[in-house]
């Protein structure tokens, strides 16, 4: 697939006032061939190693992740396992996967030359969200996440992106656990789905939304739901849309259980884990499709948001709230922590809450209560 460098239509609307048109047509165009090269990369990276290619229902969309080489693919579709659809020969989105180390391939010299370059002066070169400032615009969306160092490119108007690592052993376990999370809110935001910080459990006729920073509960609620008749979305991430009615759709099957007091509370679940021998270093992750598939849903209608509250007493309880309270705590961890949200991802998020009954989840000691105070819920609705 060869990138189409056919110039927008339109001038880029962040360049300053100042800025003419044919100088907004310049930088357009460096954009566009800034893309190329990083395709090009990819390109030479398939010549190597050969491709293969995974397809995705993601949000009612078709996705297409196109690896170069074996590297990237253990470490990207496990947690994508229970979205996979039958190949289609033209995808919505398709994103290309490749690493230098497992390919034998190099970036071309400049692009290398510019990452190298990020690294050594990355305060200068990237934005609050690690977006590449002066390759960042309108059409075609760049970020480098310094640390990693994982380049992401996007060109929206082509539907086609880039994912780079330099070496697929590096990839950290958090991106394991929910990869591809910069391109994804990318482009599902232009299709009015809003990535959110957020669990979802229910049943295929509509579940709760579990709203909250992290550490606040929703982990512990949605994975005490795992042995109950409710289904399981999410416990971190999800996809929300508002039209023509709130829907949540599911992105990763990935379950994570923070330390030791976890491991106990969720025996059920803690010799399913997948790192064991890095629990040191990470959290416990565990994908859920591949031990309990009969329990993870691709989606469902939102019917309430939940915000989970930890209270030390034995019993589990509801109590309304008002949907202002639901909209601060699920907003800012969402923004904060996803490239690219922002005032549209803020009004999504609003419009939902508004649309649903709000509740605060007082989450008791006692587990088995948690399902069962949910299942009322939702069929009283």
């Amino acid at each position: 697939m060869q990138p189409n460098l056919a110039l927008p239509p339109q001038s880029n609307p962040n360049l300053s006032p100042e800025e003419s048109d044919s100088e907004a047509l310049l930088l357009s165009a460096d954009r566009l061939a800034y893309f190329h090269l990083v395709y090009q990369g990819f390109q030479r990276a398939a010549q190597a190693a050969g491709t293969v290619d995974y397809f995705y229902i993601i949000g009612g969309y078709t996705l297409c992740l196109r690896f170069a080489g074996l590297g990237l693919i253990p470490q990207i579709t496990p947690a994508l396992s229970h979205l996979a659809t039958q190949p289609t020969a033209n995808p919505d989105l398709t994103i290309c996967l490749w690493d230098n180390a497992s390919t034998g391939a190099r970036l071309p010299l400049l692009i290398g030359s510019l990452l190298e370059l990020i690294q050594l002066h990355w305060t200068d070169h990237l934005g609050p969200r690690k977006e590449i400032k002066a390759y960042d615009g309108d059409r075609i969306r760049t970020n480098f996440h310094i640390g990693p160092n994982i380049l992401s490119v996007l060109d929206r108007q082509q539907n086609l992106a880039c994912y780079w690592i330099e070496d697929a052993q590096n990839i950290p376990y958090w991106e394991k656990g929910s990869p591809l999370q910069t391109i994804l809110n990318w482009w599902t935001s232009d299709r009015h789905h809003q990535y959110v910080h957020a669990g979802a459990v229910g049943t295929p006729n509509g579940g709760v939304l579990l709203a909250g920073k992290g550490g606040s509960g929703k982990s512990s609620t949605a994975l005490a739901c795992i042995d109950s008749p409710l289904v399981y979305a999410s416990d971190d991430y999800c996809l929300v849309s508002t039209d023509p009615s709130p829907y949540v759709y599911s992105l990763y099957n990935t379950a994570k259980l923070k330390g030791q007091a976890d491991l106990e509370r969720f025996p059920n679940l803690a010799g399913l884990v997948n790192n064991l021998d890095r629990l040191g270093l990470e959290k416990a992750m565990l994908f859920l499709h591949q031990h309990h598939p009969e329990k993870i849903v691709r989606g469902f209608p939102i019917k309430a948001v939940l915000i989970p509250q930890v209270t030390g007493k034995p019993d589990t309880h509801l109590r309304p709230t008002t949907a202002g309270m639901a909209l601060k705590a699920l907003a800012p961890s969402t923004i904060f922590q996803l490239a690219g949200s922002g005032q549209t991802a803020f009004q999504l998020m609003s419009s939902l809450v508004k649309q649903v009954p709000c509740y605060v989840l007082e989450l008791g000691t006692d587990m088995a209560q948690i399902p069962d105070v949910i299942l009322q819920l939702l069929s009283e609705i």
